[in-house]
């Protein structure tokens, strides 16, 4: 298995990095690294490194470093805008969003929502999207926003070439049918359970998104999610 880990962008730059207290207690009581061992470290914001454990103790881990490089900015921003569902749903579609190439992540309360805001919420899906990065071997870390009213965000959707909404009113289009040519910057919107409201749609509407159907199946918040960033991932990366 090949270990990837998160390190501060200054520590990648060093001959022997140092990685946080977080990361080495990670390291050396999980998966109990040993000096020789090799490891890819990685700054979240394209640098990356291959290197050697160079010794393990029980406050630090530190890594020689071999050889580095720089992995390109994704060249499509694809954000996922959605209403937060119950918690072992949405920690689903954090994992799956950072392993289908969402760049941010932007959870939202709207009118149908049932997901009750709780500030120590934000520090655990932070470190699902690193997790999900680590193994997946994404090199440029989706931001993932605190959490924010819908009606909030809606005036930010006329700064995208695409927005895209999930809806199960009148006057979609098939997902299908979607003009995904020349866009860099598209944002998905998904709703929760009960979907968005008429007035919701129709505000995302009057910002610029286009509202699509997901086909004749109804499907649940986080099934259209991982369906729609499946495509955009097809159409765009």
């Amino acid at each position: 298995m090949r270990i990837n880990s998160l390190i501060n962008a200054n520590e990648l730059e060093k001959a022997v990095a140092t990685l946080s207290p977080e990361e080495s207690h990670h390291l050396a009581r999980v998966l109990r690294v040993q000096p020789g061992q090799e490891i890819v470290l990685f700054d979240g914001q394209g640098g990356v490194a291959d290197a050697v454990i160079e010794s393990v103790s029980k406050t630090a881990v530190e890594a020689r470093i071999e050889t580095r490089r720089t992995v390109p900015k994704p060249v499509v921003e694809l954000d996922l805008i959605q209403a937060v569902p119950k918690p072992d749903r949405w920690e689903l579609v954090l994992q799956k969003a950072v392993e289908l190439g969402a760049t941010s992540i932007q959870p939202v309360l709207t009118q149908h929502t049932e997901f009750k805001p709780n500030p120590k919420k934000q520090e655990r899906w932070e470190k699902i999207v690193l997790n999900a990065a680590q193994q997946c071997e994404v090199r440029w870390l989706p931001t993932l926003n605190p959490l924010a009213r819908f009606d909030a965000v809606i005036p930010s959707l006329k700064g995208y070439d695409l927005v895209l909404v999930g809806s199960l009113y009148e006057g979609t289009i098939p997902f299908r049918d979607v003009d995904f040519s020349e866009k860099k910057r598209v944002a998905l919107l998904i709703g929760p359970e009960g979907d968005f409201t008429e007035d919701e749609v129709a505000a995302a509407v009057g910002n610029g998104a286009v509202p699509v159907s997901f086909g004749d199946r109804i499907l649940r918040t986080e099934t259209a999610a991982i369906f729609g960033l499946s495509v955009l991932a097809y159409e765009l990366l």
